[in-house]
């Protein structure tokens, strides 16, 4: 169920009806099963497994908290977080190192095939990673009630594609519910608006160009200009596919009075690969400091350790995205990257080169990340070379009759990148507190008529469901 589907939309109105309707003893009970029916729609026979991964979770948790502190209690925490991880590992990972891992190294006969991932599986483990390790840590209280932990979980606007939620973001508002009608609800349909037109007009529209040309079986035919437009519209189709998803997530949750936490910051406009890390899937770049980076030791090591920290931990994040060669180069690489920066800043004589013009900066930052997203973009390792190095040796064609034949893609990704940067709540909201009732409606109502025009009533599905 889309958030962009008329079936969501008639899910939706049903579940708002219940939430205002319902007395708020029954809040929790409805988070519980309408989320349970939004998992569901999409395979009702894989509805147990949320449910499975919080009873291990609450069950180990409990178990953990009942030994004194010290060694006894860190060993149960590693263990929990073991059994809660397995599945994912098993279901994600297996035919990975099986087929290209192992089997080239140690000559295997024969391949394993994928298994299908159960929607939102990465993002269920990573959640309940984070209530087990932040219970042991002493940053949340164990929770002693299961249903409460199955709406931090089950909560529909986060469930399949976050953003990963800390028990601390969601728990208290579940304990403390909100009655009637949220104060930020005009707010909250104009941020969602703004996803669904980041959805269906940007991302959707621009999809075609991007996956003719990464397509495996891509010819000779393409040329450098349909290389160079791949590469810029799946930079701007991933962005706008995860953050109107996530706008779309936060719109849904503050019209059920519930606060998520932003997930992108105007990525595109940092000056350096360490500040986008800090603005793109935020929750992610958070959960992989304080779960991994800083577990490993952080900075406090020394510098080397630091840079192989950071190395290694972007490199699991690059695995976390997918079971593939090229999603780990793709992590590899922003570890170079972010390594580089603070090498940068840490040595004199190079110093110098960080303190560039900050238009340079962004744009050799936004450039150093496009061309890193063919890694992730390409189906394998072949294609990736095969896309970064069109630009600069396939024929150019007939450049006229490109751009006509793309004229609406290349308007799409110039407003864009016009516009990026006022892309952020706080311009939405500044717009919703001065813009009158009477000019904010009509605003709203023709960016869904132009989404559902351009959609043609359709949506593809979010690029992060697979994830």
């Amino acid at each position: 169920m889309l958030f962009s589907s008329p079936a969501f939309f008639v899910f939706f109105g049903l579940y708002f009806l219940l939430h205002l309707l319902l007395p708020l003893r029954y809040r929790l009970a409805l988070i519980i099963f309408g989320s349970a029916v939004f998992y569901g729609y999409w395979n009702p026979w894989y509805v147990w497994i949320p449910f499975a991964f919080i009873f291990i979770a609450y069950q180990g948790a409990t178990w953990m908290m009942r030994v004194p502190e010290g060694a006894p209690r860190r060993r149960r925490m590693v263990a929990v977080i073991a059994i809660v991880l397995a599945p994912l590992l098993l279901v994600k990972y297996t035919g990975f190192v099986y087929n290209d891992v192992l089997g080239p190294l140690l000559a295997f006969g024969g391949r394993i095939d994928a298994w299908p991932l159960p929607l939102g599986i990465s993002f269920i483990t990573f959640t309940l990673i984070a209530y087990v390790a932040d219970v042991y840590t002493g940053r949340y209280q164990l929770e002693r009630n299961p249903a409460m932990l199955s709406g931090l979980v089950l909560f529909f606007p986060h469930l399949i594609a976050g953003p990963i939620l800390r028990p601390a973001e969601l728990l208290p508002q579940l304990h403390q519910p909100r009655p009637g009608m949220p104060p930020l609800a005009f707010f909250a349909v104009a941020l969602f608006t703004w996803g669904l037109v980041k959805k269906l007009v940007f991302a959707d529209s621009v999809a075609e160009s991007v996956d003719r040309v990464f397509a495996p079986d891509a010819g000779a035919a393409i040329t450098a200009a349909e290389y160079l437009l791949a590469i810029y519209g799946f930079a701007l189709q991933i962005f706008c596919d995860f953050s109107g998803y996530t706008d779309m997530a936060l719109g849904t949750a503050l019209l059920l009075g519930v606060k998520l936490p932003v997930n992108f910051r105007r990525p595109y406009s940092s000056d350096s690969i360490v500040a986008f890390w800090r603005r793109w899937h935020i929750t992610l770049s958070r959960w992989l400091r304080d779960y991994l980076y800083i577990p490993l030791g952080g900075n406090r090591l020394g510098y080397p350790r630091q840079v192989f920290n950071l190395f290694v931990t972007m490199a699991l994040g690059g695995l976390w995205h997918g079971a593939n060669w090229t999603f780990v180069l793709w992590g590899v690489a922003h570890g170079i990257g972010i390594g580089f920066v603070h090498t940068l800043r840490r040595v004199p004589a190079l110093r110098g080169l960080s303190r560039m013009p900050r238009p340079v900066l962004v744009l050799l930052t936004f450039h150093f990340v496009a061309a890193l997203w063919i890694l992730f973009r390409a189906p394998d390792i072949g294609t990736a070379w095969r896309v970064a190095r069109g630009p600069f040796v396939a024929p150019w064609g007939d450049l006229a009759a490109f751009v006509t034949t793309n004229a609406f893609v290349l308007g799409l990704l110039a407003v864009f990148f016009v516009v990026h940067r006022w892309d952020n709540y706080q311009t939405i909201r500044l717009a919703v507190g001065r813009l009158p009732a009477a000019v904010l409606m009509p605003v709203i109502a023709i960016a869904w008529v132009l989404a559902i025009a351009v959609s043609q009533g359709s949506s593809a599905k979010f690029i992060y469901f697979d994830f």
